[in-house]
């Protein structure tokens, strides 16, 4: 097991603080989370609720798609070596199971952003709804950890 050690120096008291790389990968993924699942939709509600029509929404949008993507990424990684390191346990493989159907996702949802804005307020619809049946799958294979 790896041991990550952080000292922090705080006049004459010390306080050492061991992070396990199980921490380490599940703070990964958390932050992994947030990234994917709350960056982009914030900022499509923004686009709903201000009622935003410009093309130019669309460009700062795509590179939020793209942050959304590498956080996914690391959601992923993390996920598996924390899988690797709880002994590969069976209730994660409903997980794996969802790469491709939340890679598709992932990859229609940034071709959307290429489309005009009228196009991409309605397409997204859709597609939130899709996520929103991936979460809640997610959550539940997470929380409960249902055995194959």
């Amino acid at each position: 097991m790896i041991l990550l050690i952080i000292i922090f120096k705080y006049q004459v008291r010390f306080c050492w603080i061991v992070f396990d790389l199980y921490s380490v990968m599940f703070f990964v993924h958390m932050l992994g989370l947030i990234g994917w699942a709350g960056i982009t939709t914030g900022a499509y509600y923004l686009i709903v609720l201000a009622g935003l029509d410009s093309e130019k929404v669309l460009v700062g949008y795509r590179k939020l798609v793209i942050l959304e993507i590498v956080s996914l990424i690391a959601m992923g990684l993390s996920g598996m070596v924390m899988w690797h390191l709880l002994g590969r346990p069976t209730w994660a493989y409903p997980s794996f199971a969802l790469v491709p159907v939340v890679a598709f996702g992932e990859y229609y949802h940034y071709r959307l952003t290429f489309k005009d804005i009228t196009t991409f307020r309605r397409r997204m619809r859709y597609l939130s709804w899709y996520y929103t049946i991936v979460g809640l799958f997610l959550i539940f294979d997470m929380t409960f950890k249902p055995g194959i």
